[in-house]
């Protein structure tokens, strides 16, 4: 009967243990339904030409500060060997919260080469991770034609 009282215990005690756990990840600000996170988004059209507009959009939710000047969005060129400041810094801004369905449309630069490219969100800062790591941010791909 001590075994059984025992095993109870210790199985009632491991319980409380690992909701207790659970319960601080889901209050926490990083690990919480939407601080911290990370909107899916999509371009279209997938496939544009130099000059032509894409669509940046998402329809998460995500509870994040917009920041001051709101959020920068870069268009970069994204084939082998390409140095970072290939960058389009600025090609639009958006002062919208992530509270529903968000877009900005966004003119492709008429001097970017024809190939994979990607539009992101320059000053996302929400991914929480070491200063010497290389955080993911909001970003999707598409395709520059010919």
């Amino acid at each position: 009967m001590t075994r059984i009282r025992s095993r109870f215990v210790a199985a009632l005690v491991l319980t409380l243990a690992v909701s207790g756990v659970l319960v601080g990840c889901s209050a926490s600000p990083v690990y919480g339904p939407t601080a911290g996170c990370l909107p899916r988004f999509t371009v279209t059209p997938g496939t544009v030409r130099a000059g032509d507009t894409v669509t940046f959009a998402t329809d998460d939710e995500c509870d994040v500060h917009v920041p001051d000047g709101g959020w920068r969005i870069e268009v970069q060129h994204g084939g082998e060997n390409v140095p970072e400041d290939t960058a389009f810094a600025d090609a639009a801004r958006s002062d919208d919260a992530f509270d529903g369905p968000w877009s900005v449309s966004v003119p492709v630069p008429s001097d970017i080469e024809p190939g994979d490219a990607s539009v992101s969100i320059a000053n996302w800062d929400y991914a929480p991770c070491p200063d010497d790591a290389s955080c993911a941010g909001p970003s999707q791909s598409f395709t520059v034609a010919r």
